[in-house]
């Protein structure tokens, strides 16, 4: 059966960008400022410390700062050049705090060659340090967090330079426009190999407010990355600023005194609604997202000359690729039919195996693998049981990073990410395969980006998502973009993701949900009102409004999960939430749990909402219904004299089309 749609002519937002963890352009970008930012050339005789501090700005707004220290050391009789960074960056994630912290060390030799690496970074609860040691022809790696340390080695050809290193060659091969360098490096903080290049781009006077500088403006790239960063250098070849895209606006890194760059930090993160306007509006509002079987999306590449990342799977296709634009299908795993494919020896060995994010040796990821999945042999149902686990003992937090598993499971906190870790990590520990997805996800009228798993299971690689989850394996509303086992860090999927993120419009073709197929065609609104009557094509549900009240709130998406609004006569209001379906385990008390978040003190009784018993709790001043229809999940609220009698009006008046069991 097909139901067609109607699309409006402008869909998409234009200014979409991601998401809903913090984005992965924005750690690169800090990491590649603190690897590349101070480049004082060598000298030959003993000198004294060099202290540079930076301020970085997001926009017009400061939020961190760079201090950067150089000196030369001897160490049993040879001489070296050390630099220590300490940076700091705090933003506002839709009004938590963020903050994070990273300090490093590197050792060069006195022409250049980088020795030494030591790095800590405090982007969760708990620090993580990276020791890399530079041999030969490998880099030998050492990760600690917590009590543990993992090791591991990145073989590498020819030289690796440090930041002086880095510094030195470019002040002495960029004479002349268009003078080229090239350079390979070690990216520690991201576990990573990368070779760079620098062009002479022109010179120019920067102002200081002390007076002006003359400096050289220099492009630089780095492999691996999706964007260049420009670079001005003065006449010693010092960095006294550089400019970087990231998804919320330009990253700038200015040269500063410390009074400037420690002043006004903590009151000049970035609002809220520069947050926001990272997420990707959806063309139509989903009903029953975490049920679907499919879905066909256009997605339009705002960068085309980035490339495209691997998108192809068993359950993502590319069914059309047009100049700048993809179309793909995305389909529900079927997990019950068996393949006969195998994983090789070695991919065994990666995804089980246990890193430092994802630690599956730890004890406490060990006790709960093992109490809650048991010994049985159906890993599929090992892996819900452990899924469910995970979206029931975690609670949402978005002050964090990145925090490994072994943090995650004892704080009981984390993003999407930290559900990703964690739930990789018990299924590690119970023996299952698995790893660790970042792309993009919808809900609630916005695709923003996400991280959630795959585990091995009847010889295929099923989606599982324990931020988002559907019953089952993860539902299609979504878009996986980076695949990883973490045993060499995030720096591997950031490199690919940023391919995208920030780059895409994303625009919903159809959907298939229980055996129909609900196509969208032109034009459709996201919803209309018509003599008082609010109409939402996509989840097909429409409210009359009570006499005296009007319409207000009804463009709110995802993390906001207002609907609509009624704003009526002597201060009457009627609120439409939508929630999200959740493995509680009973239903009808997690309904009520609900209306206890909205009425504090009223009677229960049940009531019937679309053939449905629905609970609903009456107070004196404020009443409130949850209604479940399939997987989507309805709050009505009504506030004011006589609530209770206002409620079952607004209730009456609420229909929906698009009913299921």
């Amino acid at each position: 059966m097909e139901i067609y749609f109607k699309k409006s002519a402008n869909p998409v937002s234009k200014a979409a960008r991601t998401l809903f963890w913090f984005g992965p352009g924005f750690l690169t970008i800090l990491w590649l400022s603190l690897v590349t930012l101070f480049h004082q050339p060598l000298k030959a005789e003993p000198r004294p410390i060099d202290v540079r501090w930076y301020s970085i700005y997001l926009g017009q707004q400061k939020i961190g700062y760079v201090k950067e220290t150089g000196m030369r050391i001897q160490q049993k009789g040879i001489w070296y050049f050390k630099t220590v960074s300490e940076s700091r960056i705090i933003f506002n994630r839709l009004g938590k705090k963020v903050e994070m912290v990273v300090n490093s060390e590197y050792l060069e030799s006195e022409d250049g060659r980088l020795k030494k690496v030591v790095s800590n970074q405090l982007l969760s609860a708990q620090p993580v340090l990276i020791e890399a040691e530079v041999k030969e022809d490998k880099v030998s790696l050492k990760t600690k967090t917590g009590s543990r340390a993992f090791n591991r080695e990145l073989p590498y050809t020819g030289t690796l330079l440090g930041p002086v290193g880095i510094g030195r060659l470019s002040s002495d091969k960029l004479i002349n426009l268009g003078d080229k360098v090239e350079y390979r490096t070690l990216l520690a903080e991201i576990s990573q190999i990368a070779s760079g290049e620098r062009i002479l781009a022109g010179e120019e006077e920067l102002d200081f407010g002390q007076g002006k500088i003359k400096t050289r403006k220099i492009e630089e790239k780095l492999s691996g990355l999706s964007y260049n960063r420009f670079v001005w250098v003065d006449e010693q070849g010092n960095e006294v600023k550089a400019v970087e895209p990231s998804p919320f606006g330009e990253m700038i890194t200015l040269l500063s005194d410390e009074d400037e760059a420690l002043s006004g930090l903590e009151k000049e993160s970035p609002s809220q609604e520069q947050y926001r306007a990272t997420l990707i509006k959806a063309n139509v509002r989903l009903p029953q997202s975490r049920a679907l079987d499919r879905m066909v999306v256009r997605l339009k590449h705002k960068k085309p000359e980035l490339g495209w990342p691997e998108m192809e799977n068993e359950y993502q296709q590319v069914l059309e690729k047009t100049g700048n634009d993809l179309v793909m299908e995305l389909r529900i795993v079927k997990v019950e039919s068996a393949k006969k494919t195998e994983l090789s020896a070695e991919e065994k060995e990666r995804y089980l195996k246990a890193n430092a994010y994802l630690d599956c040796e730890d004890q406490e990821v060990k006790r709960v693998a093992r109490e809650v999945a048991g010994f049985g042999k159906d890993n599929f149902k090992k892996a819900l049981l452990l899924r469910d686990w995970v979206s029931k003992n975690l609670s949402f937090d978005l002050g964090f990073i990145f925090a490994p598993a072994s943090e995650v499971i004892r704080s009981k906190r984390g993003t999407c990410a930290g559900y990703a870790t964690l739930l990789a990590s018990l299924l590690r520990a119970t023996g299952i395969p698995s790893r660790y997805l970042i792309g993009l996800a919808y809900i609630n009228g916005v695709w923003g980006g996400h991280a959630w798993v795959e585990a091995w299971i009847n010889g295929r690689w099923v989606p599982l998502d324990s931020a988002l989850p559907s019953p089952g394996v993860a539902d299609p509303a979504r878009l996986a973009v980076a695949r990883s086992s973490l045993e060499d860090g995030l720096g591997e999927s950031l490199f690919v993701a940023q391919k995208v993120f920030g780059y895409l419009d994303i625009e919903i073709l159809e959907f298939s949900l229980k055996g129909r197929t609900i196509k969208v065609s032109e034009p459709q609104p996201l919803y209309e009102i018509r003599d008082g009557i609010y109409w939402n094509p996509g989840l097909q549900i429409s409210l009359k409004a009570p006499e005296g009240f009007d319409f207000s709130d009804l463009d709110k998406v995802w993390p906001d999960k207002t609907l609509l609004t009624l704003k009526g006569p002597e201060g009457k209001v009627v609120r439409l939430i939508q929630e999200s379906w959740f493995p509680a385990d009973d239903q009808d008390k997690r309904l009520i749990s609900l209306l206890n978040r909205e009425v504090k003190e009223g009677k229960l009784f049940y009531h019937k909402v679309w053939g449905k018993r629905c609970p609903v709790l009456a107070g004196s001043e404020k009443s409130a219904a949850s209604i479940m229809n399939g997987l989507d999940l309805f709050v009505v609220t009504a506030e004011g004299k006589n609530s209770e009698s206002l409620l079952k009006m607004v209730l009456e008046n609420f229909q929906n089309k698009l009913v299921v069991d």
